[in-house]
């Protein structure tokens, strides 16, 4: 007798003979499959030779939570229900989070399933440190919230993995420029597990260099390096390298752009310690 259940499965983020022994058996025998899109999730069961096919609720980031308590009563009337994702990991940037949510306050079993994530298989693939990282998922896309994470990025020591569109790959690299400076290593990552995988390796100033004679095709991932300890200057440095900058005739925005770029200090504490220097 199966056991009543919501099962978040894993799928393949490309190359569709990812799929586990484990994740097939979930989906053929499922008593309904919450997805985003009903032709991606088709086309693996079809490569599945599953038949029949289990029925499919669309599940995607505008439906997610008024199809919560469908799902809610039938995982209490008994059944099995199935949650996959376009690609990768249910939740993980994708919709999931709030429906495994409210069946844990319901006080029903959850199971997973794992299977391919495109951050870890960047971050497994980039060449840089593995012992430490941190996952962003999407970056906000402007304002405040925006600077505040990427400034967070240029402080970190750990790796850090992100997730990026193709036409706001280019954007992202020039801010990533202006926070973190050129010389910080990074990966793009492109099309991973398909036919046209791709991994850009190099400095974040290499990266926009070659990513600025067209738009990349294809869902990215960008791998950072984190801060070394020896990059980040001490605040009498920071100071100097201020008053030096300002000598040359750059604005105060400009001089803190710049010795933010090259000391490994956010530009938020860069333009603190130069207003604290003013107050003294």
């Amino acid at each position: 007798m199966k056991k009543p259940a919501l099962v978040l499965v894993g799928t393949p983020i490309g190359n569709l003979d990812d799929v586990s022994l484990r994740a097939s058996r979930e989906l053929k025998t499922a008593d309904a499959i919450c997805c985003e899109d009903t032709r991606r999730t088709g086309k693996l069961l079809s490569h599945l030779k599953c038949v029949p096919r289990p029925p499919l609720i669309v599940v995607n980031e505008h439906s997610e939570r008024e199809q919560c308590e469908r799902i809610i009563g039938k995982i209490q009337n008994g059944e099995r229900i199935v949650v996959v994702t376009d690609a990768g990991m249910p939740g993980i940037s994708d919709p999931g989070e709030y429906i495994v949510d409210q069946v844990a306050r319901a006080g029903l079993a959850i199971e997973v399933v794992p299977g391919p994530s495109a951050g870890i298989t960047a971050l497994v693939g980039s060449g840089l440190s593995l012992k430490r990282y941190t996952f962003e998922g999407f970056l906000p896309r402007k304002g405040k919230a925006r600077v505040s994470r990427i400034e967070d990025i240029s402080t970190n020591p750990r790796t850090t993995v992100i997730y990026e569109s193709p036409r706001r790959l280019r954007k992202t690299l020039d801010d990533l420029i202006e926070y973190l400076g050129e010389t910080r290593k990074a990966t793009v990552a492109r099309e991973l597990t398909k036919i046209h995988e791709e991994y850009h390796r190099g400095t974040l100033s290499q990266l926009a260099q070659t990513f600025s004679r067209e738009e990349p095709k294809g869902e990215l991932v960008i791998v950072i390096e984190g801060i070394k300890n020896d990059e980040s200057m001490s605040t009498g440095e920071v100071l100097v390298a201020l008053t030096d900058a300002k000598k040359q005739g750059l604005s105060t925005r400009d001089a803190v752009r710049e010795v933010a770029s090259i000391s490994g200090v956010s530009k938020s504490k860069v333009y603190e310690l130069y207003l604290s220097s003013v107050r003294n």
